[in-house]
């Protein structure tokens, strides 16, 4: 998980909420999904998966939906237009066995603690280097990410855990190439510049998929 940095709700939103009895089923949801992928640099906001708007991928399987962090089913109709209680999540393995479902397909209308929309929440999230598991020292957050959203799901499909691995992985082998001659020794520059890169969207407006345990790792290596 990142910290996401919300701009403007779209045009058409704030004109919809204008209107008499106006109500989220009756929004442009199109133009909602396309404003959250361009905050999120086209990622889940909880697990960091690529997710793409339903226009771009064939067959019509929409692989993203619109998530309320304030659960949608304890939300007035007004609380459901909000913009900034919205976020664009991956499908989560929905249709699976509960136990193989993650994000919002896991978590339900359960209440969370962690908002990715919280930067000083978001700097409470930790990661196991060698192993990928996410975590934090804060009993409710932890309680969120490996329980309510089940971030360190492993399957037989896939492993969230071995994804943020291989991601910390991959930024270890581009630091290692921009040091032949002594790898493992990287300078302040080199991690900056990786930091740089990681943090920022790149020219197609998204963000490396698993990029929270790369930045993690370089600010912490940056520290010391």
């Amino acid at each position: 998980m990142r910290y996401i940095k919300k701009h403007a709700e779209p045009k058409s939103l704030a004109e919809y909420k204008k209107q008499v009895n106006a109500y989220y089923d009756g929004c442009n949801k199109a133009d909602i999904r396309r404003r959250l992928l361009e905050d999120q640099g086209y990622l889940c906001a909880y697990c960091m998966r690529r997710i793409y708007d339903e226009s771009s991928v064939d067959g019509g399987v929409p692989p993203m939906k619109i998530e309320h962090w304030f659960p949608e089913s304890q939300c007035s109709e007004f609380q459901k237009l909000d913009f900034r209680n919205m976020l664009g999540v991956c499908m989560g393995n929905a249709g699976q066995p509960y136990s193989c479902t993650t994000c919002d397909s896991h978590r339900k209308d359960k209440m969370l603690t962690i908002n990715p929309l919280d930067e000083n929440l978001v700097q409470q999230i930790k990661y196991e280097g060698h192993t990928g598991k996410i975590y934090s020292e804060n009993e409710q957050i932890n309680e969120d990410l490996d329980d309510t959203l089940n971030l360190n799901y492993e399957g037989s499909d896939f492993s969230l855990c071995r994804n943020r691995y291989n991601a910390l992985e991959a930024c270890k082998d581009k630091l290692n190439a921009m040091r032949r001659n002594k790898p493992g020794d990287w300078p302040k520059s080199s991690l900056e510049k990786l930091l740089n890169i990681y943090e920022n969207k790149d020219k197609e407006g998204k963000y490396k998929e698993y990029s929270g345990i790369v930045i993690w790792y370089l600010k912490k290596k940056l520290k010391r």
